[in-house]
Formats: C-alpha cells, structure tokens, sequence
C-alpha cells in the first residue's frame, strides 16, 4: 500500500480504552476509528470566493455524518436539534 503510511505510535492506556470503545460501538477497527477522528480535526474541504458550487454541492452531498463529525459531535447535535423543535413546539417529547 504505497499511499498509507505504517507507524507505530505511544497512547496513553485510558486514551487507548476510549478509543478501542469507540471503535467498538461505531462497528469498526480501530485503525479506522483513529482515521476518522484525525479526518476530522483536518478539514479535507476549503471554500473561496471562486468556488464551483455544483461541484462543491456534490461533494458534501457524497460525505457521511461520520465523515464529518465524531459519535459525540452528532450526537450532541442531535440533541441541540431537539431542544430547539421542543422551544418551538415541535415536538412534545423527546425520544429516550
């Protein structure tokens, strides 16, 4: 595999056990749970002035929650989305 880079890094053992979990309850390796949350610190997508929005609209539209942000991201978005429905009276009772 000539476009991957195989190293050998040092975690601390509770950062190593969250992630191992993490990896768990989002069903994959943990070599791919790291990728993730790295991809995520390092945005791949900039937008200037001259953008190709159509290309630019493609591109976002192929992407992944997960893609984009970690588990606790999403689901501290979710909820944010929830209490502004229940402010605005969409909703009566939020799910457990």
């Amino acid at each position: 595999m000539e476009d991957t880079h195989r190293s050998q890094y040092r975690l601390p053992w509770p950062l190593y056990e969250e992630l191992k979990a993490a990896a768990e309850k989002n069903r994959r390796p943990l070599n791919a749970e790291l990728i993730a949350r790295l991809e995520s610190t390092f945005p791949q997508l900039t937008v200037n002035a001259g953008a190709d929005l159509t290309a630019l609209h493609l591109t976002i539209s192929r992407m992944s929650l997960a893609e984009l942000m970690t588990p606790a991201e999403i689901t501290m978005f979710a909820q944010r989305m929830l209490e502004l429905a229940q402010q605005r009276g969409g909703i009566t009772d939020a799910p457990r």
